[in-house]
């Protein structure tokens, strides 16, 4: 058979033709040769994930393991059943040996609590290892009830510490406030110490003063602090504190007390509504009609000064042979005379007359406030 030249002609025209591809088919190609390897990768990935699954829960249940172990050796439960038994004795003894309504022994409230807090951990352990079936158990639930008793008889023995140490001090208890706090006039608050830490368990707490006096007096009050030894940060009252630097025990000098006086006039002529809350640590002593005659025979102001020297003291009905007595003068704030110098005093005991004298010799002149001080070693 004879092909045609027309055959040959097209059979030499379709081997010669060149073969175009599109820019999809390119492309898809392209996405065929990378497919194995997004593949591989995702797989890599995954086994990735997976182990570190494995080791995530490897590690929970190695401590899991560790922590089962605490709370299931012989020991952890020994020492609960000891503890279980010494809650047991204490509030018998409470109920037993003490007056709940005069006094709550601060001890036993406190190991009550920190076998109650014992407790607790014993039970939130036991459920991070076993799960929460194990938190309906009654005898958990019955510790758990424990502990929220003894969390309200802190809340009531704090309320109860406070009574015992401001004793029979009139305290504010209206308007959900129970504080060492009274009004001396309405314009004039006298309260105890703001504390914070240990010492709000039975002074006023710093935050229930500061919700006490913006709630009644807010933009209206002024503290003042005459404690020398304690102090707290003026931000808690909005910087409206002022600080009279007076020692426990002792009375302010005539000039501190001017000064006082003045200021606290100050700010409330400035406003009808301003009040002062004034509060001290430890109390104070008082004069003796002295500050009486700077107002009323010195208007306000301090009388001249005088220098004057002490030449003999005189103590009436003392008891005992004076051989141990000493004498300090105190001149601001400086001890400015003692007897343990030597030759600088003579001590006397007169028993017939029941006194003592003790004769000053080269006293250094005194001014202003003096303050004169008696120990018995």
């Amino acid at each position: 058979i004879s092909e045609s030249p027309q055959t040959n002609e097209f059979k030499g025209t379709t081997e010669e033709a060149p073969v175009k591809e599109s820019p999809h088919t390119s492309e898809f190609k392209g996405a065929a040769l990378v497919s194995p390897i997004s593949k591989s990768m995702l797989e890599r990935l995954s086994k990735f994930e997976v182990e570190d699954a494995e080791n995530v829960a490897s590690y929970d249940s190695k401590i899991k393991k560790i922590v089962h172990s605490i709370v299931s050796s012989f020991a952890f439960g020994l020492f609960g059943v000891f503890l279980v038994l010494l809650d047991v004795t204490l509030v018998l003894a409470d109920l037993i040996f003490t007056d709940s309504k005069l006094y709550i022994p601060l001890e036993y409230r406190s190991i009550s609590l920190a076998i109650a807090l014992f407790f607790l951990m014993d039970v939130l352990l036991r459920v991070f290892v076993e799960g929460w079936t194990h938190l309906v158990r009654l005898l958990r639930l019955i510790i758990l009830i424990r502990i929220f008793h003894l969390l309200h008889q802190k809340r009531q023995l704090e309320k109860l510490m406070r009574r015992l140490v401001s004793e029979n001090k009139r305290r504010y208890t209206r308007d959900g406030f129970d504080l060492d706090l009274t009004y001396i006039t309405e314009r004039i608050i006298a309260m105890s110490f703001p504390s914070s830490g240990r010492q709000s368990f039975y002074r006023n707490p710093i935050e229930e003063v500061v919700r006490f006096l913006d709630k009644k007096h807010r933009n209206h009050y002024r503290v003042y602090n005459l404690c020398s030894e304690r102090a707290y940060d003026p931000k808690h009252f909005h910087n409206r504190v002022g600080r009279i630097m007076i020692d426990d025990h002792n009375v302010p000098t005539l000039h501190e007390m001017v000064a006082f006086t003045k200021e606290v006039n100050e700010w409330m002529a400035q406003d009808l509504e301003n009040i002062v809350a004034i509060h001290c640590k430890g109390g104070k002593n008082r004069y003796v009609g002295y500050f009486a005659h700077v107002k009323h025979l010195y208007n306000w102001n301090l009388p001249p000064r005088r220098i004057l020297f002490i030449k003999r003291l005189i103590i009436y009905s003392i008891r005992g042979d004076v051989c141990d007595l000493k004498v300090q003068v105190v001149m601001e704030k400086k001890v400015v005379f003692s007897s343990t110098s030597l030759g600088n005093c003579l001590i006397l005991h007169d028993i017939e007359t029941d006194k003592v004298l003790i004769d000053v010799f080269d006293g250094p002149p005194l001014y202003d406030d003096v303050k004169v001080q008696f120990f018995s070693l």
